[in-house]
């Protein structure tokens, strides 16, 4: 049986988006005979999540005080943490288990064996000493986005219903924002709200539900492919939202809450698949009014662009390019 660890960066204002990512792929292993183990920061949404999937975890409030004590006993290290420098990941890899990272644009990147991002074009894997998988194919989303992927989507001419979530934590407080700014626009417009376990303005949001009539509140959802599925479009931060987004086909307008999240969304917007709203402490309110009139050619274009882009079968392709750096597999 192969012990496998992974450490993961969650907290409030990083959100829970790679820790989801991580648990989609440790599934796959654990049903392939892994056992798991995540290294996670002391914050409860990530412990209440990861206790809900059944994975047993360990307490690292520093990603980078990950030792050979902790990865002694392991076959494999995957490491969710971004950034990484050399000494550390020479540090993990003294005992020559295998590492695996995401994301990553650290000098710990060039020591690695395997480098997966899915928010980088192939073209910046030129010169790099490692294995790469870089680009949208290899974007780790939930299975029910490969299904809904394939579903024709109706778009019946204008803006019928809008979704707006912002991340785990929403933590500029955004959603409220946004939707009172929609509602202004216009009135009876089908909103739903999306809040994720650590978001800190549920009671506004209540609030929200309770003055107007199609204003529906979510807290978290299980479904989040038919969520975004069912909705003409999102309105979200440019993180794995925005991909799950386009393997629906989703038209996606995004509210960036950290820089990398910009230069993503700024990318989907010039292939077609969004539009960048910019920054979430200066994004551009004044272009609502054109969005919320947006034609159904618009919105074709962008949901098709979308989905020509990413395929929702990322997670199979990187979980088996995973289980590739064990050889062999051990069940």
């Amino acid at each position: 049986m192969a012990k496998i660890g992974i450490s993961c960066k969650t907290s409030f204002p990083q959100g829970m988006g790679h820790l989801v990512r991580q648990t989609h792929i440790a599934k796959i292993l654990r049903n392939r005979g892994a056992e798991i183990t995540f290294f996670i920061p002391n914050y409860p949404p990530a412990q209440v999540w990861l206790d809900r999937c059944q994975f047993p975890r360990k307490t690292l409030n520093d990603p980078l005080a990950l030792t050979e004590k902790e990865t002694g006993p392991l076959d494999l290290i995957i490491l969710d943490i971004q950034d990484t420098p050399s000494a550390f990941i020479r540090k993990i890899r003294q005992n020559k288990k295998p590492v695996v990272s995401f994301e990553d644009l650290g000098e710990g990147r060039n020591h690695v064996d395997l480098l997966i991002d899915c928010n980088l074009g192939e073209e910046n894997s030129v010169g790099l000493p490692v294995q790469t998988l870089f680009g949208y194919p290899y974007s780790v989303l939930a299975p029910e986005f490969e299904t809904l992927h394939s579903k024709k989507r109706e778009l019946n001419g204008s803006i019928e219903s809008v979704l707006i979530t912002l991340g785990g934590t929403d933590p500029h407080s955004l959603t409220s924002l946004l939707a009172d700014k929609l509602l202004q626009i216009q009135p009876n417009l089908s909103m739903t709200l999306l809040a994720g376990h650590g978001c800190k303005n549920i009671p506004a949001l209540k609030d929200l539900e309770t003055q107007n009539e199609t204003v529906k509140l979510l807290e978290s959802t299980s479904q989040m492919a038919q969520t975004l599925f069912d909705h003409s479009v999102v309105f979200c931060s440019g993180g794995i939202t925005l991909n799950e987004a386009m393997a629906v086909g989703t038209p996606a307008f995004v509210i960036n809450q950290v820089s990398h999240q910009a230069e993503k969304a700024g990318r989907a917007e010039k292939q077609g698949a969004a539009m960048n709203l910019g920054m979430a402490e200066s994004w551009d309110e004044n272009r609502l009014p054109e969005i919320l009139k947006s034609s159904q050619q618009v919105l074709e274009k962008m949901s098709q662009a979308g989905k020509n882009l990413i395929d929702g079968k990322g997670l199979q392709r990187v979980t088996e390019a995973i289980k590739a750096t064990l050889t062999p597999w051990q069940e």
